[in-house]
């Protein structure tokens, strides 16, 4: 029987870990929430008349948000079915 490439061995180290269950859909929600937060400046600014956003709470209620989207097992799975879809539609799109 053939022996597993490094590259399997690796994957299935990641799938393991919980790469593929918590650190990325954490990541992805994190960053999108992050982002939107930052470009709206819906939670203020440092001062009155900057337009520079309050890092420091944007990160803070990105990282809750993040938490409690990995929390539910049911919106991590709905990413997981969802984004290869996602990417295979606009893959296609791009195509034509």
């Amino acid at each position: 029987m053939a022996e597993p490439s490094p590259l399997a061995n690796a994957i299935q180290f990641f799938q393991k870990f919980g790469l593929f269950d918590v650190l990325l859909p954490f990541l992805l929600v994190f960053t999108i929430v992050f982002a939107i937060l930052e470009k709206t400046m819906i939670l203020g600014t440092e001062e009155k008349g900057k337009d520079k956003p309050k890092k420091n709470l944007d990160s803070m209620v990105a990282f809750v948000v993040a938490m409690l989207v990995v929390a539910s097992n049911k919106v991590v799975t709905a990413l997981q079915v969802a984004l290869p879809n996602r990417a295979l539609l606009t893959a296609q799109w791009k195509l034509q």
